[in-house]
């Protein structure tokens, strides 16, 4: 009877060395590296979104270069006009900021005046310690938000440089897209190639339905916030609408990003709590209805990841990239679920990743 070889362990323990290394050499480049990989991504995730424009051009004898070209054009005018629909809200907006900053400074100078006088009742109570009479150094730092939102990019020129290279890297995903599936599956053995077909196609049928189905939930959501921003006379309500839509879409935390610009407008209109009330009901309730019924009838089943993976990707992303991770985290984590589930020894993982 033959004796099945048993692996050795100082090869089993050397394996396992190398792909801790190798993976702390992924997550390093990508940190490092993060305004290009975030190109990528992006990048990607339009060429996902354009590519049945672009198929559908095709059946008409249109050429493929002459095809992605128009697409790249037709998404560089759709930015253009919404640029230049809210250029002029978006600059009264950022003319008002210094009125905003007083507001702003008014209600916590208030805040900190009711602070001491509660410190200065308690004094009376519990004798001050002699520390408390030390003068006090503060150090001036850059904005924290403002490190949040560059983490991933660097700068703003970093960005607009980044930005600029998106619609080429567009242009050439979608015209050589038939020259690089086949580059990418010969990179694979003969016997995996078509496992390795079905990850790729899985990969882009989601991140397809997951960008447009988003934007549709965001349109549909817009269409409901602004005509109530409106009704209120809220200033700026047409640019408003829109991004407290977008902001909302964020996974748990998208009612609190949402609520925030339109508040931060609304303290340098009202003075009564009723406005500020119909804000939150109203970006809070959209927010229900966008997570509860618009989002899994326009995204569907394919993003199918549950509350853990999606809060952990966000904590995860987030602290590495920033604004832009925070975004990215679910598409991402579910291109890493789409893989999972389609290599039979990582099924296990996008079993634990998914609803059940």
């Amino acid at each position: 009877m033959a004796e099945t070889p048993t692996e050795n362990p100082l090869t089993a323990s050397a394996s396992a060395s190398v792909r801790i290394i190798a993976i702390a050499v992924l997550f390093g480049c990508i940190y490092y590296a993060s305004s290009v990989v975030i190109t990528l991504i992006c990048s990607i995730l339009i060429a996902s979104v354009l590519d049945p424009g672009v198929r559908v051009m095709e059946m008409y004898r249109v050429p493929r270069w002459l095809a992605s070209l128009l697409m790249v054009l037709l998404m560089l005018t759709v930015a253009y006009l919404l640029i230049y629909a809210v250029y002029d809200r978006t600059q009264a907006f950022f003319d008002e900021m210094p009125k905003l900053v007083a507001r702003l400074k008014q209600i916590t100078a208030h805040i900190q005046l009711t602070a001491h006088n509660i410190q200065q009742s308690t004094q009376t109570i519990i004798p001050a310690s002699p520390e408390a009479n030390m003068p006090m150094v503060r150090l001036q730092q850059e904005s924290p938000y403002a490190q949040f939102l560059l983490r991933g990019i660097g700068s703003v020129y970093a960005f607009a440089v980044t930005v600029m290279f998106i619609p080429f890297l567009v242009f050439f995903m979608l015209t050589s897209k038939n020259q690089m599936w086949a580059a990418s599956l010969n990179l694979f053995p003969i016997q995996r190639r078509q496992q390795a077909e079905d990850v790729i196609h899985a990969i882009a049928r989601m991140l397809r339905q997951f960008v447009v189905g988003n934007l549709f939930v965001g349109l549909i959501s817009a269409c409901i916030i602004t005509p109530v921003f409106a009704i209120i006379h809220l200033q700026y309500a047409l640019l408003m609408g829109p991004l407290a839509a977008l902001l909302s879409l964020v996974p748990y935390i998208g009612v609190a990003l949402g609520i925030l610009p339109p508040l931060l407008v609304a303290l340098m209109q009202y003075d009564t709590t009723g406005p500020f009330i119909v804000i939150g009901v109203a970006v809070a309730l959209v927010h229900f209805l966008a997570v509860n019924i618009l989002t899994p009838k326009l995204v569907g089943q394919r993003v199918n990841l549950n509350a853990l993976a999606v809060t952990i990707s966000m904590m995860f992303w987030s602290w590495l990239w920033g604004g832009f991770g925070l975004v990215l985290a679910v598409p991402i984590t579910a291109a890493i679920k789409a893989v999972c589930d389609n290599v039979e020894s990582l099924k296990p993982y996008g079993a634990w990743m998914g609803e059940g």
